[in-house]
């Protein structure tokens, strides 16, 4: 849930509500998925080491996975693409570009919290629908804002894009899960020249 959505629920309730401690409660969460992985989390754990009641949490968080989802956004750097991305640059840059400030993280704590939820996503369907509508979204409308000027002139298709927005991170997910977990600029170069630009150039 959002900052500004908690704040109006809080509001309506009549409790004022300390946004602060969303920072420290989805850290706890990324810790906590590092340590031990996605089966062990619970509410209690991370209310504990937060140094928070559970309420203090519930009035954030319906659930678990609600809040694995936020702590899985707050490592998804989506608000930093955004202000970082460089729109002057061709689209071959831009797109690598968008791949390395998204999903090349070099955090290793962010690292393995999302890989202990990646390993809980083959068999949490619930985890898995989640994290495909909180990051599927955010992704293509990124990708379309880049794509907008070509989409005539290469005559990108709404079929071209969703390929497009799954490749860079099925592929970034997969190598993190896999256990190589490059953050080589490279990477992405591969990941764009060889899979991304081919589809946009009608070169497949």
């Amino acid at each position: 849930m959002s900052d500004e959505k908690q704040q109006q629920t809080e509001e309506k309730r009549g409790r004022p509500l300390d946004l602060s401690r969303n920072r420290v409660i989805l850290e706890t969460t990324i810790d906590l998925l590092a340590e031990n992985g996605y089966d062990s989390l619970t509410i209690e754990a991370v209310a504990s080491k937060a140094k928070v009641g559970k309420g203090t949490i519930y009035r954030r968080w319906s659930s678990k996975t609600e809040l694995v989802i936020d702590a899985a956004i707050s490592m998804g750097r989506y608000e930093v693409a955004k202000e970082k991305l460089n729109k002057n640059q061709d689209l071959r840059g831009q797109l690598i570009e968008l791949i390395s400030l998204l999903f090349l993280e070099d955090n290793k704590n962010y690292q393995k919290a999302m890989n202990a939820i990646c390993n809980s996503v083959s068999w949490d369907e619930k985890l898995a629908g989640s994290m495909r509508d909180a990051f599927y979204w955010r992704h293509r409308n990124m990708l379309e804002s880049i794509l907008e000027p070509y989409v005539r002139e290469n005559q990108i298709t709404n079929d071209d894009i969703e390929l497009i927005t799954d490749i860079g991170p099925a592929l970034v997910m997969y190598n993190i899960y896999s256990g190589n977990r490059s953050t080589k600029a490279d990477y992405a170069e591969r990941i764009v020249d060889k899979l991304m630009m081919p589809i946009i150039l009608k070169q497949v």
